[in-house]
């Protein structure tokens, strides 16, 4: 490309990014053209630092930067593009999964619903489980597995809120319940005597779970967007994200503190309170000499009962063997 070429196409995206982003410069895009090289890469350089410290009224969906590399260098295809060998062989290992993850949860909703006997607290909490598992690989893992494999969205704005709703909630919704799994089984081995969880508190543990779940899944719903990206090509890419009044990943500072927040409320504490719920219980067990091993009272409980039961067995035989004693007997 020739010097004029190049020339041309900065002033030509100088130009368009003004236009585009009026607030990044105090010149006028008619005055860009006859500007000369350095001068328009300074200019270009003092947009791109604004741009990092101004945050408009209602922050873009693509960031001026971005829109400065696209215009200089255009890219002529849609990336992350997969080659179709690669989409077969991810469709069958991954069609095999959801066929197993759909079909598991559902054969555990019948048993539990289905029959009555099932319905143990214990069991209701396995249910809740299946429930938000079910949602996740049904309502959430499949649009992302297309979305993984073309890079497109083709689900629109509507369905981008609700996939990433569901995928925060259930997941959310998934870990609160293995906490309260792991708090139920410690209650019955390190305090047996202590009164159990009944089935209407397991219920209403049920609806704080999910209650909190939806609040921690809330943003979701209310920055969910899609962007679509027009290539050289005519081809087009449409993403589905959270757009946050700051901006979007990498540069928002929401999205940064959002993410932060779930991590520790989905991850960090429910993994401290399983690890300390399960600790103590694997030290109840394997101190206590009721599982597994005999106590001395159980031995010699069990050594009488031998006792009476050989004596039964000789009384019996002998009555069997000499039954004339009996009658003389009698």
């Amino acid at each position: 490309m020739s010097d004029t070429v190049e020339l041309e196409r900065l002033i030509n995206c100088t130009q368009a990014t003004i236009r585009r982003f009026p607030w990044s410069t105090e010149y006028n895009a008619t005055v860009i053209g006859e500007f000369n090289r350095t001068e328009i890469l300074d200019v270009l350089g003092e947009m791109i630092t604004r741009g990092k410290s101004y945050v408009p009224k209602e922050a873009e969906a693509v960031t001026l930067r971005e829109f400065i590399t696209e215009c200089l260098f255009p890219t002529t295809k849609s990336p992350y593009e997969l080659p179709w060998q690669l989409k077969t062989a991810w469709g069958v290992v991954f069609g095999a999964m959801l066929l197993v993850a759909i079909t598991g949860n559902s054969i555990v909703l019948w048993i539990v619903l289905a029959h009555r006997r099932m319905r143990t607290v214990t069991n209701y909490f396995l249910l809740n489980l299946s429930v938000a598992d079910l949602l996740m690989s049904s309502l959430n893992c499949s649009f992302n597995f297309i979305f993984m494999l073309n890079s497109d969205w083709p689900f629109g704005a509507v369905y981008c809120t609700i996939n990433n709703f569901m995928a925060n909630m259930s997941v959310a919704s998934s870990v609160f319940t293995l906490v309260a799994i792991s708090l139920d089984r410690y209650i019955a081995i390190v305090h047996p005597l202590r009164h159990r969880t009944s089935r209407k508190k397991a219920r209403l543990f049920l609806l704080i779970i999910w209650a909190l779940s939806c609040i921690l899944a809330a943003p979701c719903l209310m920055y969910s967007t899609v962007m679509t990206k027009r290539y050289h090509n005519g081809k087009t890419r449409t993403v589905c994200y959270m757009l946050w009044p700051d901006g979007r990943y990498p540069t928002s500072m929401a999205d940064y503190i959002y993410n932060l927040v779930f991590l520790i409320l989905t991850y960090g504490i429910p993994m401290l309170i399983m690890i300390v719920c399960y600790s103590l219980m694997g030290r109840e067990l394997w101190g206590s000499r009721s599982i597994g091993e005999h106590t001395e009272r159980q031995l010699e409980s069990m050594k009488s009962k031998k006792k009476v039961s050989v004596l039964r067995s000789k009384v019996l035989i002998h009555t069997c063997t000499h039954p004339h004693q009996r009658m003389t007997s009698i």
